[in-house]
């Protein structure tokens, strides 16, 4: 943590954050030492909560009316720090990078490193009168990785609930608690994390602009817009149930015991059970991973935050980590989510082999950071169709609780998705299932979904009624099982490494996977033949 360097006296330290007051007060606050820092009435020492500026010998000798004045020299004030303490172990200086990091680096890149040998020094010989001064900088930037060997960076600090109730607490009450209801203030909160404090307050007070009271919606609004607006995360209201989704039984059961264990959490921990928090399915394209993944985010009772490693991917060097490093740390900071890595297989293949300068590799390596980091709480879900150009350690044991096979949709599947998406249809037709079923024999979800918009488009439009079972067997043929028919050689390879390495996200679709694979197997205990 932060405050652990701040008390150990580490010569070198980058906060990330816009925040640079809120940073100065939450470290003052909390650790007892001497601080001093430049404001604007010049140099400054933090005395009983309040910065006073220090008067220092004027270097103009000839100025007999000003013996003391105040500084605004870097080098004048670190002359006055090195006469007033021969003791720097307890000294901590405050700076701000308001301008490219690199620029503002390259000019104490000299300093930092000498800071670290005297650092170093002090701890071989046990001597804390041998330790700098420390030096703390706070930037909106981040720190370049060039500079991490010499400096500790943090990047996760923006405001906890607790801080933001306070906020709310203090707007409110200025306002003679007029401008929302106490039982409110903790869902504005919620609405508010991952903001920084300046951003909050803002957001509060144009609340109160605009509507005459601080209104959670609003802010969360606000907040999103803002987070889809840098382009590399999406966060979704999840409005797909699991009742939305034909078949896949296994899975779903994974994640029903998931939220039973979640919502039990004493207990799990007494028994030694620990919930399943990370997923990967791979499958066939259309047979439903992306309405799992927000039909899981549904069961959770959590917000969807959907990214992928092409939402962060920038031609400029350097780039694409720096987004892939902001997507975990806004996830982290609006914990607990559910995350969903869509594309996960096309997007995070290839390596160095993809001709992209290293591009690929780095942010290979700050995902897997950033995956190993993820908060407890939050629950991680990678959809992928193809898997077979992963890097081995994406798929090491430890980076997965299961991974799931998603295939084409088994008899009783199909007969369940058209059960699903024909009762949207307002009409007293009974339709024929079983019939339905056998004429889409190696159809994805999305294809059988595609078949009754075709329907009804043309028996609509021509007759201005619903649809009926013949209509849709009629029209059946002309929708292809594109999947199936142009690629089967790779649907059968998947079907394989599946039985050979993965779980099945349905039970029916092992049972029948032998229509895929050929070989002995029982067959659906009903198929209805085309008249």
């Amino acid at each position: 943590m932060l405050t652990d360097k701040i008390r150990l006296g580490h010569p070198a330290i980058w906060v990330q954050n816009e925040d640079t007051a809120r940073i100065i007060d939450l470290i003052t606050s909390t650790v007892d030492r001497t601080y001093y820092s430049f404001r604007d009435e010049g140099f400054s020492q933090y005395v009983d909560g309040d910065w006073k500026p220090i008067l220092i010998p004027n270097p103009v000798e000839e100025d007999v009316d000003n013996p003391y004045v105040v500084t605004y020299d870097m080098s004048v004030a670190v002359e006055y720090l090195n006469q007033t303490h021969e003791d720097k172990s307890k000294v901590t200086f405050f700076d701000n990078c308001p301008i490219d990091p690199k620029q503002y680096l390259s000019q104490k890149v000299y300093k930092f490193d000498n800071m670290l040998s005297k650092y170093r020094e002090a701890f071989w010989k046990d001597d804390t009168s041998k330790m700098p001064m420390q030096y703390v900088v706070i930037s909106p930037y981040e720190l370049p990785d060039e500079y991490k060997h010499l400096i500790s960076s943090f990047d996760d600090l923006n405001p906890s609930q607790e801080e933001l109730i306070h906020i709310v607490n203090h707007i409110n009450e200025n306002a003679n608690d007029s401008l929302i209801a106490k039982s409110e203030i903790k869902e504005v909160a919620s609405a508010g994390l991952g903001l920084t404090e300046m951003s909050f307050i803002s957001l509060c007070l144009d609340s109160v602009v605009k509507h005459s009271k601080i209104v959670p919606s609003f802010i969360y609004k606000e907040k999103m817009k803002d987070i889809k607006n840098k382009g590399i995360l999406e966060i979704i209201k999840p409005r797909t149930s699991f009742d939305n989704i034909g078949g896949l039984d296994n899975i779903k059961d994974i994640i029903k015991r998931t939220v039973y264990l979640r919502e039990n959490k004493e207990q799990a921990i007494k028994y030694g059970v620990s919930p399943i928090r990370r997923i990967l399915m791979v499958g066939v394209p259309g047979t439903g991973k992306s309405a799992i993944c927000e039909a899981t985010s549904k069961e959770l009772g959590l917000d969807l935050a959907r990214t992928g490693v092409s939402q962060v991917l920038n031609p400029y060097i350097g780039q694409s980590e720096i987004n892939m490093r902001a997507a975990f740390r806004q996830i982290k900071a609006m914990d607990p989510l559910c995350v969903w890595i869509d594309e996960f297989g096309r997007d995070l293949s290839g390596g160095g082999t993809s001709n992209d300068s290293g591009t690929t590799d780095r942010v290979h390596g700050e995902f897997l950071t950033g995956l190993q980091e993820l908060p407890e709480n939050t629950f991680l879900m990678c959809a992928a169709n193809d898997i077979s150009g992963l890097k081995p350690e994406m798929l090491r044991a430890d980076r997965f609780d299961k991974i799931f096979f998603v295939g084409l949709p088994a008899y009783e599947e199909r007969k369940h998705i058209f059960s699903i998406y024909l009762s949207q249809i307002d009409t007293t037709e009974e339709y024929d299932l079983d019939s339905l079923a056998s004429a889409t024999q190696f159809m994805t979800g999305a294809e059988i979904l595609s078949l009754i918009k075709e329907t009804k488009f043309y028996v609509t439009s021509e007759n201005l009624r619903p649809i009926n079972t013949q209509d849709i067997l009629n029209h059946a043929p002309t929708i292809k099982n594109t999947i199936w028919q142009k690629n089967p050689d790779m649907v059968r390879s998947m079907y394989r490494y599946a039985a050979d390495q993965w779980d099945w996200a349905s039970s029916l679709q092992q049972e029948e996977s032998y229509l895929i694979l050929g070989g002995k197997a029982n067959r659906p205990k009903k198929q209805v033949a085309l008249t």
